[in-house]
């Protein structure tokens, strides 16, 4: 059949084909709306890790592989945006933004946008297995053959797009293209794709979209100026200087919570805005580990001393955020992310939030265990008694009263009295060799190394704790000691005599 009048009819024909799909109930289904935009995602980026850049850069950048065009001769609707891409030709409807290649959407949070995708589909089923789809053939100009299927779920309330319209294209040469529109409106979805279908043609010279097993380089972050506004506070987490407007304060519970020391945050009055400073552990892997794919590149800015600067943007409930990875060139790495209201005006904020970023000596270098700062410890009370755990041949002093306990699954060894505990784990040596990224030292006789951690935590029933830790490595072997007490200062003295009561036979 071919695209005239009766083309709604058609589509209603085939909607009306759809019953419930074997083995899902409403809620799969409602999941699978939310889930939908990921999927389409994970197609743009090969991983799903990435989020749709160009954010904090501002609307109105067309991504690479897209071409605007001039009405073709084919129909397209009166103010509509003709484009080729892929190998097609069509009309993207008023209100969708480019936002990566081959992908339009509107302003919607993050997995509530309307939005048109066109996308390679030599490995895509139209019609997945088991769905009770029928399509529907159509003429496309130029095309060997072509076929599409609709889908409608406004009878679920938990879907959040309400249609869902497919046509796979074959071109002469056999290339499969796939064009999507999925709209949260099914009435209007359903005029739109009948529009939408009527404009594609094949165009063997538009441009191709890029290939998702490459790596995309990043492009300049737009807007992007450097430097601190007046009357902005200064501060620095190990090395990295940012700033914060006036009014901004720090948020304890970050700075406090465990590891205590490796990550700060600072929030307006009202918290809709914030910016996270996080000390990296995992740098030595960067770029190749945070690659961005070329159908959905990062972003980058300059930074004086940085061998690395990479941001991705993701938008959701309302909230942009923007995160950064920056590299010292030869020292340490930083994950530092922007949180503000999506307007306009968060834009720009997450954009001198980023532009106040810069490096100090401290982080010139990565930093090793023995590094850090030694831990104060306390003396170990009279009436302790040493024992031994069993692992690594960790031997330590525990207070009057405690016993061992039965391990949970996956621990060694336990001990603990009345709302405390302490447990032995082992793990490979090479775990220490990961960059500290907050700590403490100290010199526990019979180990090659030691990296300790403290900070607030919440126990597995939630209730707030103390949390400290002691990896301690001896050859290829190490063991992670953890004490988990009340919060305070107490729990704390408690700790630093247990550290200090540690020594490691080998036995």
């Amino acid at each position: 059949m071919t695209l005239q009048d009766d083309f709604l009819a058609e589509l209603q024909h085939a909607a009306g084909q759809v019953g419930p799909v074997t083995g899902l109930d409403g809620a799969a289904m409602g999941r699978r709306a939310v889930r939908r935009v990921g999927a389409r995602r994970a197609a743009l980026t090969g991983v799903g890790a990435l989020a749709a850049v160009g954010v904090v850069a501002g609307a109105g950048l067309l991504p690479g592989g897209t071409t605007t065009i001039d009405p073709a001769a084919h129909d397209v609707p009166a103010g509509w945006t003709p484009v080729a891409v892929g190998g097609v030709r069509l009309a993207v409807p008023p209100g969708l933004e480019p936002t990566t290649a081959g992908v339009w959407e509107d302003d919607r949070d993050e997995g509530e946008q309307s939005f048109v995708q066109v996308q390679p589909a030599d490995d895509l089923a139209l019609v997945p297995t088991g769905s009770g789809l029928t399509p529907v053939d159509v003429d496309v100009p130029g095309a060997r053959s072509a076929r599409y299927v609709t889908q409608d779920f406004s009878d679920v309330p938990s879907m959040v797009q309400d249609f869902d319209g497919t046509l796979q294209v074959v071109s002469e040469t056999g290339d499969v293209v796939q064009v999507t529109l999925v709209w949260r409106d099914a009435d209007e979805g359903e005029e739109l794709f009948t529009d939408l279908v009527r404009s594609v043609s094949v165009d063997e010279d538009a441009p191709p979209l890029p290939s998702a097993e490459g790596v995309a380089e990043p492009r300049p972050l737009e807007g992007f100026v450097a430097g601190v506004p007046e009357g902005w506070r200064t501060a620095e987490l190990a090395g990295l200087e940012y700033a914060v407007p006036r009014g901004w304060a720090d948020d304890r519970g970050v700075v406090e919570a465990f590891p205590a020391g490796s990550e700060t945050r600072s929030a307006n009055a009202d918290g809709s805005a914030s910016l996270t400073v996080r000390q990296a552990a995992e740098l030595a892997a960067w770029p190749g580990s945070i690659a961005s794919s070329p159908l959905d590149p990062a972003s980058t800015f300059p930074l004086d001393g940085a061998d690395v600067v990479q941001v991705e943007t993701r938008a959701e409930d309302g909230v942009e955020r923007a995160t950064a990875h920056v590299r010292r060139a030869g020292g340490r790495g930083y994950v530092v992310t922007v949180e503000t209201p999506a307007t306009a005006d968060g834009r720009a904020l997450a954009l001198q939030l980023l532009g106040t970023l810069g490096f100090s000596a401290e982080a010139e270098r990565v930093p090793g265990a023995q590094d850090l700062p030694e831990l104060a410890t306390s003396a170990v009370p009279a009436g302790w008694r040493e024992t031994s755990s069993g692992v690594l041949g960790l031997r330590l002093a525990l207070p009057p009263g405690w016993a061992q306990v039965p391990p949970p699954d996956g621990v060694a060894w336990s001990a603990g009295g009345p709302q405390e505990t302490v447990t032995a784990v082992t793990e490979p040596g090479d775990a220490l060799d990961a960059v500290p990224t907050a700590g403490y030292r100290y010199d526990v006789p019979g180990a090659d190394a030691v990296v300790i951690r403290l900070g607030d935590d919440v126990t597995a029933e939630g209730r707030p704790c103390f949390l400290g830790t002691v990896q301690l490595r001896r050859g290829d072997d190490a063991v992670v000691l953890s004490y988990s007490g009340p919060r305070g200062a107490a729990s704390q003295e408690r700790f630093g005599s247990l550290v200090r009561s540690l020594r490691v036979t080998g036995g």
